[in-house]
């Protein structure tokens, strides 16, 4: 990886997206985003571009299951950028929804129990092959926010459980390299909570990281411990060490907004929203393994 010297810069592997990103690698270079505006998920493999959908609402945050299918968390159909807000119409509740490899969709979690309204916004697979997603609420309403949840959900039955509040628009989330550890951007506060996992329970919640600017939106881990994380609105990608120290920041062209990112076969993908591209920098980077792949 880029430990000294120039930051490379990247390649434009797809342009005209609808507000990509969720970027999922799905291996030999192929790589799948979904698209809030586009109501889809894009895969794309070199210049070939094809896209699953539609999904309704906005599709938001995603991951990679098992066998091979993508899990979305489908936000209601709505996204916020330098543009202003989009709506979808119909404007919906949220849900998770899984897209098989033929592309068939399937809404999942149903009705979500609780309070309304439900916006799940990004997901990932646990150590106890469960699926987490964050939720923040009424960002329809992003000066009057409600407070956000953690939630847990069975892939199989699609029953779904509230495990934890977080405040100020919680946003990506991943487990790190040690998996009793859950990570949880808090966007309007600027922050990346570190969560402690156990048996499936979520306990004390601390700051791992500050971002100096931007807000955090999705993120990813290297094999190192780094965390790659988006800056949305600033334009920037900061680049974390295992002890959430800032080391690197990524500067982008105006209104590019990354939003989120992945890395495969040794290249960091990165969703632009303002732009509508999915980039690619080649930097010789080892993913960390997500579950359910992780042993």
């Amino acid at each position: 990886m880029v430990r000294d010297g120039a930051w490379p810069e990247p390649r434009v592997v797809a342009s005209g997206l609808g507000f990509p990103e969720g970027p999922v690698y799905l291996g030999n270079g192929v790589v799948a985003c979904t698209e809030i505006r586009g109501q889809c998920v894009a895969r794309v493999d070199g210049s070939d571009v094809k896209k699953f959908g539609p999904t309704g609402g906005g599709a938001n945050g995603a991951t990679l299951g098992a066998d091979g299918e993508i899990w979305v968390a489908n936000n209601g159909g709505l996204s916020l950028g330098w543009q202003g807000y989009w709506f979808s119409d119909p404007f919906v509740e949220g849900r998770i929804q899984r897209i098989d490899p033929d592309g068939t969709i399937t809404d999942v979690s149903g009705e979500l129990p609780g309070e309304l309204p439900h916006r799940p916004n990004d997901l990932c697979f646990g150590p106890d092959g469960l699926l987490y997603f964050t939720d923040p609420r009424n960002w329809e309403e992003i000066g009057n926010l409600k407070m956000g949840r953690v939630w847990r959900m069975d892939p199989m039955s699609g029953a779904a459980e509230a495990l934890a509040e977080v405040p100020n628009f919680c946003n990506g989330i991943a487990f790190g390299p040690d998996p009793s550890r859950l990570y949880v951007a808090q966007t309007m506060a600027m922050k990346i909570m570190e969560i402690e996992w156990s048996g499936g329970k979520l306990g004390a919640q601390r700051e791992w990281a500050a971002l100096p600017e931007g807000f955090p939106d999705g993120f990813c881990f290297s094999s190192e411990g780094d965390a790659y994380v988006c800056g949305a609105t600033a334009n920037v990608l900061q680049v974390f060490d295992s002890e959430g120290c800032v080391m690197y920041t990524i500067n982008f062209p105006e209104h590019s907004d990354p939003t989120n990112c992945c890395i495969g076969d040794g290249t960091l993908y990165v969703t632009c929203s303002g732009t509508g591209e999915l980039l690619a920098f080649d930097l010789e980077l080892e993913p960390l393994p997500l579950f359910p792949f992780r042993n």
